[in-house]
């Protein structure tokens, strides 16, 4: 014989779904929300003595043999067309990650290094960085000016 559920019950049976459904999206965002937090605490542990606290610039006049001041971070987008360059600002960190770049000082990422990857879409590019250097990106994202 099949039994039917009451309405309260079927009801309640649907009301938990539909909650268990928003909890997991809610988490998903989450992730990226604390994702681009730890950025920001890699940021101003490894960024912010030459390029300020607010990704500004100008800073560094405590670094020796800064020879050059440290650009606005906020406007990278702005002067790539109002897209945040993630595969460049990627390449250029890990041209520094690997040991500097020619004509340039900056210090090195050791911290950003890591076994474990990351995918992460920043606008239209999708990237699998490690996941320290994928919070990075995503921190410098949410700071640019548009």
């Amino acid at each position: 014989m099949v039994q039917y559920e009451t309405g309260k019950a079927m009801a309640g049976r649907v009301c938990v779904m539909f909650l268990a459904i928003a909890l997991a999206l809610a988490a998903c965002g989450r992730g990226e929300r604390s994702l681009t937090a730890e950025g920001a605490a890699l940021y101003l542990g490894n960024c912010a003595v030459c390029h300020g606290g607010d990704a500004s610039g100008g800073g560094g006049a405590s670094v020796p043999g800064l020879s050059k001041t440290p650009p606005d971070l906020r406007v990278l987008a702005l002067n790539a067309g109002g897209t945040f360059p993630a595969r460049e600002v990627l390449a250029v960190l890990n041209g520094y990650h690997k040991g500097g770049q020619p004509g340039r000082r900056m210090a090195g990422f050791q911290s950003l290094e890591s076994e474990r990857r990351r995918r992460i879409k920043i606008g239209d590019v999708r990237l699998r960085p490690s996941e320290p250097m994928a919070a990075l990106l995503l921190y410098l994202d949410s700071q640019q000016i548009r």
